[in-house]
């Protein structure tokens, strides 16, 4: 399929272009690229041709930044650079840049500062036409972000202005999933998550708006674990994914087939996985009126040990409060 071809799709124009711009900036410096323009570089591109790349790249389930957090800024700062070398090696684009470059020793304090260790990966015309097929196949195959096309360009047009929902959005948008996730839980294993647990997660970690985060240090680490294993799929695992921030590697908890699965998986199935990650502290979900301590353990459970640094339990309380007042 031919550069016009995949460009002129309506989906891969939708991906690129964010509905409040008219993408004529994106459009110019795509002609001097496929003209192999030499000022075209990663420098003189412009934020505009960036931030298209970006939106690509996310939609393809790649972190752009360098913190892993999943950022349309325009930015070919490392991160972006990271995203791409790893798309080229995942898709054998690329004999230059080695799994051990993309898995570099770091722990996750210095992981942001060490990955200057990861070389120039050059968008060249065959790597970005492999991106616009992947994304097309994706679409075709409903492998995209929440399983669903309009779904997936929703969170992504989210996600680059930083519209991110209150506690009655969510509970408009999440509220009868929640309740159903509740209600399967407790019919099929005794296990008692209150929906407002539930929604309190996806207010907390995501405000309705799934912006997935990728960790080096775990895929570093899962990489030592696991030399033979399929890249993708550890990458996939080294990030948190769906409205609860679920990290990839607890698939198994959740009762998810794989890592990328909480990647693609409906809605519907993405507020059941928060609802099962719950199990374990049942003790607490249970509650309709949790005593201050019960959120000091879910907190910690959720977020780990630095949980009262980052006020976790302090905004989840909030949170519960304000959806049983909600759906009283």
């Amino acid at each position: 399929m031919d550069f016009v071809t995949l460009i002129n799709d309506p989906r891969v124009q939708r991906i690129l272009t964010h509905p409040e711009d008219d993408g004529s900036a994106w459009r110019a410096a795509l002609a001097r690229f496929l003209a192999a323009d030499v000022r075209l570089t990663r420098q003189s591109a412009g934020e505009s041709a960036i931030g298209a790349l970006q939106r690509l790249m996310i939609f393809l389930g790649y972190s752009t930044a360098a913190s892993g957090a999943f950022l349309i800024d325009g930015d070919f700062g490392r991160g972006t650079n990271r995203g791409i070398a790893q798309f080229k090696y995942e898709h054998r684009l690329s004999g230059e840049i080695l799994r051990a470059d993309l898995c570099y020793p770091c722990q996750w304090n210095s992981a942001r500062r060490l990955i200057d260790s990861i070389p120039d990966a050059t968008l060249d015309q065959v790597t970005l036409r492999a991106m616009l097929q992947e994304a097309i196949r994706r679409c075709e195959q409903q492998l995209i972000m929440a399983g669903d096309f309009e779904l997936a360009l929703f969170h992504l047009n989210a996600l680059q202005q930083n519209r991110f929902l209150d506690c009655r959005a969510i509970l408009e948008r999440y509220g009868a999933a929640a309740e159903s996730a509740s209600r399967r839980l407790r019919d099929t294993e005794s296990v008692e998550v209150r929906p407002e647990w539930i929604l309190s997660i996806i207010r907390q970690e995501t405000a309705g708006i799934i912006r997935p985060r990728f960790e080096q240090h775990y895929l570093s680490r899962l990489n030592r674990a696991h030399p033979d294993g399929d890249l993708a799929e550890l990458r996939m695992r080294s990030m948190s994914l769906g409205l609860g921030q679920i990290m990839g590697s607890n698939y198994r908890a959740v009762g998810a087939p794989d890592a990328g699965t909480l990647f693609t998986a409906p809605l519907d199935e993405q507020v059941a996985y928060v609802a099962r990650f719950l199990k374990p502290k049942q003790a607490q979900t249970r509650k309709r009126d949790p005593a201050e301590a019960d959120f000091h353990q879910v907190a910690r459970f959720y977020n780990g040990p630095q949980y009262a640094a980052h006020h976790y339990h302090e905004r989840l309380a909030r949170w519960f409060r304000e959806f049983r007042l909600l759906m009283s």
